[in-house]
């Protein structure tokens, strides 16, 4: 089992790419543009809440396919799609170019986990049991 070194990142006008654009793209976005962010999504189908907060100006939008050069200049990369073989190809352009990956359920992809996060005004508390029990550190989230 891998051990993760916990870390806050400052997101703050860094370039952050999320491939795919379901329900859990658009939550990872959303927590994205809470960091501050700049957000780049890459789907050739994107939720009501994704095409809206393109429509508000806080992501940019490619309603297209991955194609390999869309990780070019980003510090921090998202996939979530549902698709092995994207999220290879992703992993293999992220390794390349030195670039932090979170493949969403596909552990062996991925140089970060995103911990489950309870925050209380200026407190923030991550929870996390390093991809063996996702359910586990939700619960304590929850009781939390």
């Amino acid at each position: 089992m891998t051990n993760f070194y916990p870390v806050f990142l400052n997101l703050t006008g860094r370039r952050c790419v999320v491939v795919g654009g379901g329900q859990i793209a658009e939550g990872k976005i959303s927590k994205l543009l809470d960091s501050g962010a700049k957000i780049v999504v890459i789907s050739p189908d994107a939720t009501p809440g994704i095409r809206n907060f393109s429509k508000r100006g806080a992501v940019e939008l490619r309603n297209r396919k991955y194609q390999a050069g869309d990780l070019d200049g980003a510090f921090l990369v998202i996939a979530a799609t549902n698709d092995r073989v994207v999220n290879q190809e992703i992993f293999e352009e992220s390794e390349k170019l030195g670039v932090l990956l979170n493949a969403v359920d596909d552990m062996p992809r991925c140089s970060f986990i995103a911990p489950s996060i309870v925050k209380r005004g200026p407190v923030t508390i991550a929870i996390s049991t390093g991809g063996a029990s996702p359910a586990l550190a939700r619960k304590l989230r929850e009781t939390l």
